[in-house]
């Protein structure tokens, strides 16, 4: 795998309730992205995050994965780090784990079950570490699911902050496309996982109007210069608009509508380019730690030149490899061989050999 800087790196946790889709849409962006060849069922066992044998048997997650991809889009390739988490409240300490180290999430939602408790619990959390998110709502090849009745639903539990940016379009009871609410464009799938340019349907017409102007006040509302404009009736550009949406989803005062079908795998090339153009990169957070020399709060911003912090998340223990644990780094650099002083220990160690999972 490639080295990447901070800026081109995104922490993503998986959020939702149990048996929502969470890891047949971690195991979707493997298949887009490349890093498997083939997609992988729950109920076969044989994704690539649910691979311990409890987890095989039972079919659903019981502990965090950590699944590195590697999205390259035309400006750029990043890599995301992507955190699936269990869905079942027995496991909520795995959940908390993986937000601790998260710098934005995606909350699955089941189109044809709507919001559940876990869905809510996931907005919470959200809410609690002031995570930037996306509600991504999965099952929309399931021609009894209502995507209007759950928007409604959603902006009525968690307020106006809720905007779609995408909206189906259905022929004959099947999802064949969305509806780019942000360019205003009709989007219809091709063969693979590819979209192409097509025209917006007319019963689209009156829901792309509402969604729109709701964007539009949202981005009139990051300046004053802006609200001036759209007071007066101006168009925004398309970079202008890209500009304050992302500025919006980083701050968490927007949260983005997507949507696909995980196991037809549709929607997801738009989901990792909403994840590149929207979601920040960890050095957009500070990262606060204490100093052991002094004992003082100290702030850092993931920068590469200071000394080495980092943090254990999670540690694992495996019957053939034996122990190891998670580590993300927030200052310095680690190497193999470098020394070390644990907190928790108090006293220094030196690293084994670091590994890409």
């Amino acid at each position: 795998m490639n080295v990447y800087e901070s800026k081109d790196i995104r922490n993503v946790v998986l959020l939702g309730h149990g048996g929502c889709g969470k890891t047949t849409v971690a195991e979707a962006m493997c298949y887009v992205t490349g890093a498997i060849s083939k997609m992988g069922k729950v109920e076969s066992g044989n994704t690539v995050s649910d691979y311990d044998k409890e987890e095989i048997k039972r079919g659903f997650s019981i502990s965090t994965s950590l699944i590195p991809i590697e999205y390259k889009d035309e400006d750029q390739q990043i890599k995301i780090n992507l955190l699936d988490t269990p869905g079942y409240f027995d496991f909520v300490g795995e959940v908390e784990e993986a937000v601790s180290v998260a710098d934005a999430a995606i909350i699955v939602v089941n189109c044809k079950a709507g919001i559940e408790v876990g869905t809510e619990k996931a907005w919470e959390i959200c809410e609690q570490y002031k995570l930037p998110r996306i509600i991504f709502v999965t099952n929309m090849d399931d021609d009894k699911a209502s995507y209007r009745e759950l928007l409604l639903k959603l902006e009525t539990r968690f307020g106006r902050k809720v905007a779609p940016f995408h909206l189906p379009i259905r022929e004959n009871e099947k999802l064949v496309g969305y509806v780019n609410v942000v360019k205003m464009k009709g989007r219809r799938f091709t063969d693979g996982f590819d979209y192409e340019e097509c025209a917006i349907p007319d019963y689209s017409e009156a829901n792309l109007k509402i969604a729109r102007e709701a964007l539009m006040e949202a981005v009139a509302e990051t300046s004053e210069e802006y609200m001036e404009r759209y007071l007066s009736g101006d168009e925004f550009s398309d970079q202008e608009v890209s500009l304050a949406l992302r500025a919006n989803v980083s701050d968490s005062s927007i949260v983005p509508v997507l949507l696909g079908s995980g196991t037809q795998v549709l929607g997801f090339k738009a989901l990792l380019m909403a994840i590149e153009k929207y979601f920040p990169s960890p050095d957009y957070n500070e990262c606060v730690g204490v100093d052991v020399r002094s004992g003082e709060r100290f702030v850092a911003k993931y920068n590469s030149d200071a000394n080495l912090s980092a943090k254990v998340f999670k540690t694992i223990v495996d019957p053939f490899i034996g122990k190891y644990s998670l580590i993300k780094v927030c200052t310095g650099v680690l190497k193999s061989d470098t020394n070390i002083y644990n907190v928790a220990k108090e006293t220094e160690e030196k690293t084994g050999k670091i590994y890409v999972l």
